[in-house]
């Protein structure tokens, strides 16, 4: 299976291999191109979704004025969430399939508290407060923020790998479990 990832930043790379790798799929080779998310770095709410979508149609607009053949195209986007008064880190993935239809997969979500939230909304860095903590310029690339907040343990391929694998399983059963859910719910509703 041929993939094109949206970004040439490793920790999405590796987000992906992660998540083929939990769903026992194992038969894959990734490249990776960098293109515009076209929102703003710090996405907050609909636009880190939009970031996400953004960067998968220029990745397919590039292969289609290439000719570049692929199976899937992945991008990533991760950002900030504001549901009442609760604030998350949360990430989106855009998957494509070669028939042109997408798919959206969202991560869990990781609480962060206002002061945090703000902080990005005014926007600055949050990686850079926490690079200053530990003396280490890299833990966006690696760790991130969400690797920082919970001890390693979702670090940002991890975390990022969720909203893959949301994506890669609402595709893989879009002609199964949703359209018989689908159909049965019409039947319901007339």
């Amino acid at each position: 299976m041929k993939i094109i990832l949206g970004s040439k930043n490793n920790s999405k790379k590796e987000a992906i291999e992660l998540a083929l790798n939990t769903l026992n799929i194992s038969d894959f080779e990734i490249e990776t191109l960098e293109v515009p998310s076209h929102v703003s770095s710090k996405p907050i709410n609909g636009e880190t979704l939009l970031g996400a979508c953004n960067r998968n149609q220029e990745v397919m607009k590039y292969c289609l004025q290439n000719n570049i053949a692929y199976d899937l195209l992945i991008s990533i986007e991760g950002g900030y969430e504001e549901v009442e008064d609760y604030y998350f880190i949360v990430t989106y993935a855009s998957i494509i399939n070669k028939d042109g239809c997408e798919f959206i997969g969202k991560s869990q979500g990781l609480q962060i508290t206002k002061s945090m939230f703000d902080w990005v909304k005014n926007g600055q860095s949050l990686n850079k407060v926490i690079e200053e903590i530990l003396a280490n310029q890299e833990n966006k690339k690696s760790n991130g923020i969400s690797g920082y907040l919970t001890n390693s343990y979702y670090y940002r391929s991890v975390f990022d790998s969720t909203s893959i694998i949301s994506a890669y399983e609402a595709m893989s059963n879009y002609k199964t479990a949703y359209e018989k859910l689908t159909s049965k719910l019409e039947l319901i509703i007339k």
